[in-house]
């Protein structure tokens, strides 16, 4: 008899790691600690979802997710033998922090904001993202619970340029670091 149970899968098992040291070059994977018995008594297979509960990965024997961009997924782990609560696999919704290097507010639809790709105010309900023109001054203080920057100031529309941004993003999960962050971006009008 093969001994199983379902997995229990926590934010302390799994990592999300950017692939560079920029700001705005993002290569991510999802990585989940897979030592012996963590997850639980079983052999376990891992599947990743996007927002939209769409398969990014099907399930799999490896517990690496890559080339991944920002947003949320929902990481399954289920057991092989079927030991699963109620059939239901274990989840965890993760979000990859992405910075986007431009946006064009030209009302598309497409990159109309500026915005973190990955947060929200319930997964950081606590940050600081200001934007900063060439000059140094603040023309824009961004909150996650919002669309984001829509590349005005003071109700005027800025020109196309550089702009500079930094960033403070508190987890509501203590074991996660908060994350500080500059760098810039560009605003493209078309």
């Amino acid at each position: 008899m093969i001994e199983s149970e379902a997995a229990t899968i926590t934010s302390e098992l799994v990592m999300v790691i950017d692939e560079t040291a920029e700001i705005f070059e993002n290569n991510f994977s999802i990585t989940i600690d897979s030592t012996p018995g963590i997850l639980g008594i079983g052999d376990y297979e891992y599947a990743l979802l996007d927002e939209l509960g769409n398969f990014v990965y099907g399930y799999q024997d490896t517990f690496v997710f890559e080339q991944l961009s920002g947003g949320f997924y929902k990481v399954l782990v289920r057991d092989k033998n079927g030991c699963d609560e109620n059939g239901i696999p274990a989840s965890l919704v993760v979000p990859v922090v992405e910075f986007p290097d431009f946006f064009t507010p030209n009302g598309d639809g497409i990159n109309d904001t500026w915005n973190i790709k990955g947060t929200n105010s319930n997964y950081f309900p606590s940050s600081e993202i200001y934007i900063y023109n060439r000059f140094g001054k603040v023309v824009a203080k961004v909150d996650l619970s919002e669309q984001g920057w829509d590349g005005t100031y003071n109700g005027k529309r800025l020109p196309s340029d550089d702009y500079w941004v930094s960033i403070k993003l508190v987890p509501f999960d203590t074991n996660k670091k908060t994350i500080f962050k500059t760098g810039n971006f560009s605003l493209l009008r078309k």
